[in-house]
């Protein structure tokens, strides 16, 4: 909550400073994104993952009528693997461990791993009369969504779980994909300091994509429902500066 707030009194101060000098009128900006937040999952995504990171790039051109446009590619990772036990129960001993090829126990480790391809089209509310391409965020998007377990073993000791036997172990899984976002925009007369912080929801309408798994022994072709929501913060660099007028107070 503290970072909250000291975000919130941020954005404000700019604006206010802003406010004191000069004046801009709304324009068509073309900027380029870097991106960064956390996920929370839910619904089946929260039965498989825990919290995720994220980063990506996104391209998007802003209208005088504040519409804007982008197109964002995000990576997300995580190390919270929620089914690493019941992957690999046709592999252990009585150890618990799975045994490599020189008969000692193997190291095996599981990561999420996944992306959005994501079409945005966002609405700009410049709340402040100063900073016309400035404001509340409203957005929504459509586009594709993919996340799967990465087995990694180091060294690749594990015959049972390299290869094209990894496949059998990463329910993969991808489909369709939707976005809500509320946040705020600010595109300052020093391009360095633009930015977009705000809140999504993302739902992905998936399907498992593998025709055989080895913990279900059969192929996985489950509808899932999966749902991450959490902050994210753009960096933004536009494509050329706002205009502004002077005025006196």
């Amino acid at each position: 909550m503290k970072h909250l707030a000291f975000l919130i009194i941020f954005i404000f101060s700019l604006q206010y400073s802003f406010a004191q000098k000069k004046e801009s009128v709304a324009e068509s900006i073309s900027s380029v994104h870097a991106q960064y937040g956390l996920h929370f999952p839910a619904a089946d995504m929260e039965k498989r993952y825990g919290v995720s990171q994220f980063a990506g790039i996104a391209l998007s051109h802003k209208t005088k009528t504040n519409w804007m446009f982008d197109l964002d590619f995000t990576y997300f990772f995580g190390g919270d693997v929620k089914i690493h036990d019941s992957l690999f129960k046709n592999l252990v001993n009585s150890s618990g461990t799975i045994t490599d090829g020189n008969g000692e126990a193997a190291e095996v480790f599981t990561y999420e791993r996944g992306y959005f391809l994501i079409a945005n089209i966002y609405k700009i509310l410049p709340v402040f009369a100063a900073n016309k391409n400035s404001g509340l965020t409203f957005g929504l998007g459509s586009g594709f969504m993919q996340h799967k377990i990465r087995v990694y073993n180091p060294d690749n000791t594990a015959p049972q779980v390299c290869g094209d036997y990894k496949k059998g172990y990463d329910y993969l899984s991808n489909g369709i994909a939707f976005r809500q976002y509320i946040g705020y925009t600010f595109f300052a007369p020093k391009r360095i300091y633009s930015f977009r912080v705000g809140f999504e929801v993302i739902e992905g309408l998936t399907e498992g994509r593998r025709s055989y798994l080895f913990p279900i022994g059969g192929p996985d072709t489950q509808k899932r429902l999966d749902i991450l929501y959490g902050l994210k913060l753009n960096w933004t660099i536009p494509l050329k500066k706002t205009k502004q007028t002077y005025f006196y107070n």
